[in-house]
């Protein structure tokens, strides 16, 4: 199908469900959006978000901006913008009048689980003595640190990954696993990777890709096994540095150690 997004060609995948099975969800690489039929979400289990994760994140591209009018898939209506809140957690979509689904990009997603959430003042305070730019997690805008507390464009929050959220999904996913007798990590591992994933965790690697800058620029051409990662250095620099992009890094780094939860 074509995403309601950005028309761009959608993906049907499947992912695992609640009580087994699969959710056949579209998904589309090029905005970053998910088309949910009616009550597909609430089927996804806590493997199954997991399985997103790696999917979106394992495909990462410049975002394409979403359309100015998003269709149904499903039949000739438009689709509406709709706001709403879970656990004091905002976040937005855009369902069909007729009830056929909703398309929801992944940042928005993450948001509705509770896995992301907003940045506090402090954080933000914190944030603006380690970077300048970031990149909207959203759609993909420059955010100026200096006279912004949203994204300009889409006005998306400021928003990190919540390592508690994020704790309690790899645990329903491990408890799960065990069911199916699949053999586990020591749970060590997830403390590891919360610990990560907390904003020290960040500011660390923000300040890490300064001091990489410097040190390239200061030393003329990289050498070819580091040419890659400059390029990343340079590209955060000249376009914001993602905070959920850093967040899923450190996941994906460390999640081999927690088991097979894919």
């Amino acid at each position: 199908m074509n995403c309601p997004g950005c028309q761009s060609t959608a993906v049907e995948q499947g992912f695992d469900k609640l009580h087994g099975g699969e959710v056949l969800l579209d998904v589309c690489h090029a905005c970053h959006g998910v088309w949910f039929d009616a009550q597909e979400s609430p089927q996804l289990s806590s493997t199954g978000v997991l399985q997103l994760f790696r999917q979106m994140h394992g495909k990462r591209s410049a975002r394409t901006e979403l359309v100015h009018s998003l269709k149904c898939p499903r039949c000739p209506a438009a689709l509406t913008r709709t706001h709403d809140m879970v656990r004091g957690n905002r976040f937005q979509y855009f369902r069909c009048p007729s009830a056929h689904g909703r398309f929801v990009t992944f940042f928005q997603f993450l948001r509705e689980k509770g896995i992301v959430r907003s940045l506090t003042a402090k954080e933000l305070t914190e944030l603006k003595k380690h970077a300048q730019r970031l990149q909207c997690s959203d759609c993909g805008g420059p955010i100026s640190l200096h006279q912004d507390s949203a994204c300009p464009s889409c006005h998306a929050p400021l928003s990190i990954l919540d390592p508690a959220a994020v704790g309690m999904t790899l645990e329903d996913a491990k408890k799960a696993a065990a069911v199916a007798g699949a053999v586990l990590a020591p749970a060590v591992a997830a403390q590891i990777l919360m610990d990560t994933l907390q904003m020290e965790g960040f500011y660390r690697t923000i300040d890490g890709q300064a001091q990489q800058l410097a040190s390239v620029l200061g030393t003329g051409p990289a050498p070819a096994g580091d040419q890659h990662r400059v390029e990343s250095t340079l590209e955060a620099v000249e376009t914001g540095i993602d905070l959920i992009d850093l967040g899923m890094d450190a996941f994906f780094s460390l999640v081999g150690s927690i088991g097979d939860l894919f």
